[in-house]
């Protein structure tokens, strides 16, 4: 019995252990699927690990208090629509991107850009190639090295930053480094973790462009590690501090493949024939509804009388007729009925007894004043026990009831 007990709780505690071991690797599971990288977006609205909310909003602090402004459109397009950006000399503009595809356009209007004095920052995991036929240098990766795929690391040679030079963190090991370039207009700033570098300055013109092959940097869980922002610190000592204007790119991080000129939803629309026909119908049936239903005419709305107090139209009526037949007394019984039923109508009464407490409750409900009331349920009585009614008296209780009915409608 006692062999049959320890063997059923051994049975229960591996059950449980083996619970907890599935539990800890399917949170463990969760937790890499944020940090692959198919969840990389670069996105300054994106708040999760591989986003760059954070950078986005920590770089008006570098810049006095001067917010990035966004841009959707290639360089080319915001070149040459934007004559600011051919007349600028002192503005920072920063891409975060995974591969750069620029056109030749792009290349050449960043370019002309960089050389009137302003500084464009790269932050990305591969350059383009005709980028670095511009700017005269190329870049490789070491495939023959062996790194953990999740650290992420970034050094900088300047002496000035010491000793905190060297920062890590979670995140895609990035392997691509500078391989040849012009060593009289280049300087290098940085280095990966094979100490190869990644962080490079050129000159062009009057002007500088930046290259940095390590975006996990501007990411959000880099620079919410340990003491990571640093590393951005260090980035932005070498731009001005008071440049007129910055901008953030937010269109070559979307890009997938090398666009044919500006990149548009309507070069996709007419790429394919089927939607390419369908736009054109769709137009097509647009203007024929706008040519054939424009000529329609809505007739006017005729404006809606105001309501008027029938109840009171009513007791004219019904007064003018029976003032013909000079009936004073059938009229005031008539005035009176009709009295009781619009009361029972309109406050719910019951005109059974018209007494004291009645008289309280339809002042209440009607507020109308109470001495008012009382005046026109004592002539109400009044005419109820009278064998004949003048002509003043049938007057005075008109009157009352008319001032009752113009009052509470």
């Amino acid at each position: 019995m006692r062999a049959a007990i320890i063997i059923t709780i051994s049975i229960l505690t591996l059950g449980v252990i083996f619970l907890l071991a599935l539990a800890g690797i399917s949170n463990v599971t969760v937790e890499d699927n944020r940090f692959s990288r198919e969840h990389i977006t670069y996105s300054s609205r994106d708040k999760k690990p591989f986003g760059s909310y954070v950078p986005y909003k920590l770089l008006e602090n570098f810049f006095d208090n001067n917010k990035p402004k966004t841009i959707t459109k290639s360089f080319a397009h915001t070149y040459s629509k934007n004559t600011h950006f051919q007349e600028a000399s002192n503005d920072v503009y920063i891409i975060v991107a995974g591969r750069l595809f620029a056109t030749q356009e792009d290349v050449n209007a960043m370019y002309s850009y960089v050389s009137a004095g302003n500084r464009l920052f790269m932050v990305v995991e591969k350059t383009d190639s005709l980028l670095e036929a511009a700017f005269n240098f190329t870049t490789t990766a070491d495939t023959t090295l062996k790194l953990p795929y999740d650290i992420a690391k970034q050094s900088f040679v300047n002496p000035g930053f010491a000793p905190d030079t060297f920062f890590s963190s979670r995140g895609i090991s990035m392997l691509d480094a500078l391989d040849k370039t012009d060593t009289a207009i280049t300087t290098i700033l940085g280095t990966n973790a094979q100490h190869a570098p990644n962080f490079f300055r050129i000159n062009a013109g009057n002007g500088h462009l930046f290259v940095l092959l390590n975006p996990m940097t501007w990411t959000n869980n880099f620079l919410l590690e340990k003491k990571n922002i640093k590393a951005l610190e260090n980035q932005m000592a070498y731009l001005p501090q008071y440049p007129q204007n910055v901008y953030w790119d937010e269109y070559y991080k979307n890009l997938r493949y090398r666009q044919q000129g500006d990149f548009s939803n309507w070069q996709v629309l007419m790429r394919h024939p089927a939607l390419k026909w369908a736009l054109w119908l769709a137009v097509l049936l647009l203007l024929l509804y706008v040519l054939f239903e424009g000529k329609r005419r809505q007739r006017l709305i005729p404006p809606k009388p105001a309501l008027t107090n029938t109840s009171l139209e009513f007791a004219e009526t019904l007064g003018r007729l029976y003032y013909l037949h000079h009936d004073n007394s059938n009229l005031a019984r008539k005035m009176i009925q009709h009295l009781l039923e619009y009361i029972r109508n309109h406050y719910y009464l019951n005109t059974s007894q018209l007494n004291d407490e009645f008289v309280l409750l339809l002042s209440r409900k009607s507020g109308h004043p109470h001495e008012a009331v009382a005046e026109m349920f004592r002539q109400v009585h009044e005419l109820r026990l009278a064998g004949s009614v003048s002509d003043n008296e049938l007057q005075h209780f008109y009157n009352s009831i008319y001032q009752f009915y113009l009052k509470t409608n």
